[in-house]
């Protein structure tokens, strides 16, 4: 029989709750109530619990409506417990929100991937989850041939999700935090050569014409590319402004301005004159496709290497199951391409980072220097051996 009493020291305001665990031992614990009656609700609730679990009748549906009576009964209010399915899922909703397209949509399908994983498990708690289960769907990822780096990536977004879900006190921990990550293993772009960009403009039709140069000069991504309206370029500053497709949506999302090439600008003037719409596209035909798919943006540029002469291999060797394959050279190249120019004239890493509009070290991924540029770096050290003239 459960009992309430004062602290015998006179230390504490509270009630204690003296009671029996189902194994026998006693125990005396605060109930953070200083009201007698509102501690009573506590001590019957736990009371209760020892009694069910004594029956060996104790299941994780009862303890939550135990702790819910509790609650309710201690406070007014009821208390929810949300589900590992409801939790990810609200919080895919309100990422639709806040997060660009891109990220949000990576987010729902990792999200979704790991429900299908769960399976009925999804619909426990969410302070049920454990770290074995996430480190289960990281393994799955690479069983199915997804590179390390995808099945980190898949990782650091449950992390983020239950994240949120510690700093709103919904749970105490974040199991995805004891997950190990995988070393990475990604595969390496190449650029394409100077004779590569000549051929694709050779049999590049006008619009691809113009989506090769701004990106072979100023590295734009293919879908920022492909939807570039006039209203994106400023004749008097001879500029092209625009928000990156990564950085579209979100307080901190910045414009990013980039001085135009000439052979860009030349491109432009050569076009037919524009409609009175500043949202009129540069691009009419190509910004009405989608980015993947038989006939999107990326595949339809792979045919046209082809035509051009140059064939692309594969990154990563043959793939298994759902893995996704990636090739040595494709339109991302060309960022790769913009970048590596700018380093290979001597453009300082700083002013390659405002043009690119990069914010961290993933820049360097993004530099191949040519070898007889860095040649020349080495040669100009003098000699050791030699007298300097």
């Amino acid at each position: 029989m459960a009992s309430l009493h004062k602290d015998p020291r006179g230390k504490s305001p509270f009630w204690y709750c003296a009671f029996t665990h189902p194994d026998g031992t006693r125990a005396f614990k605060s109930t953070k109530k200083t009201n007698r009656k509102e501690a009573e609700e506590v001590s019957r609730g736990w009371e209760r619990a020892t009694h069910l679990a004594r029956g060996g009748n104790l299941t994780e549906v009862q303890v939550r409506k135990v702790v819910s009576e509790i609650y309710e009964r201690s406070t007014g209010d009821k208390i929810a417990f949300k589900s590992i399915a409801d939790y990810l899922r609200d919080w895919i909703a309100s990422k639709e929100v806040t997060a660009a397209p891109g990220t949000a949509r990576r987010y729902r399908d990792t999200v979704l991937a790991f429900l299908d994983f769960l399976g009925a498990k999804a619909n426990r708690t969410l302070g049920s989850l454990t770290p074995v289960e996430i480190q289960g769907f990281r393994d799955l990822q690479v069983s199915h041939g997804k590179a390390n780096k995808t099945a980190n990536m898949a990782i650091k977004t449950i992390r983020i999700a239950l994240n949120q879900a510690r700093r709103q006190q919904v749970i105490l921990s974040n199991p995805a935090e004891a997950v190990d990550l995988l070393r990475e293993n990604s595969a390496t772009r190449e650029t394409f050569t100077r004779q590569q960009v000549a051929d694709l403009l050779r049999v590049a039709d006008n619009e691809w014409r113009g989506m090769i140069l701004l990106s072979a000069y100023h590295g734009l991504r293919i879908g920022d590319t492909a939807r570039l309206t006039w209203a994106n370029f400023d004749t008097a500053r001879k500029s092209i402004r625009f928000f990156p497709q990564k950085d579209r949506k979100g307080a901190k999302r910045t414009e990013l301005e980039v001085p135009m090439h000439p052979d860009v600008e030349d491109y432009l003037l050569s076009l037919p004159v524009p409609s009175n719409r500043p949202d009129a596209p540069i691009f009419p035909t190509l910004s009405r496709k989608r980015g993947n798919g038989a006939n999107g943006l990326s595949n339809t540029f792979t045919r046209l290497m082809e035509k051009a002469g140059i064939y692309r291999e594969s990154a990563t060797g043959k793939v298994k199951g759902k893995g996704r394959q990636v090739f040595t050279l494709g339109f991302h190249s060309f960022r790769h391409t913009a970048i590596s120019e700018l380093a290979n004239a001597g453009v300082s890493k700083e002013r390659r980072m405002k043009l690119s509009g990069h914010k961290s070290n993933v820049h360097e991924r993004y530099t191949h220097h040519e070898l007889e540029t860095l040649r020349k770096d080495v040669e100009s050290v003098p000699s050791f051996v030699k007298p300097v003239a």
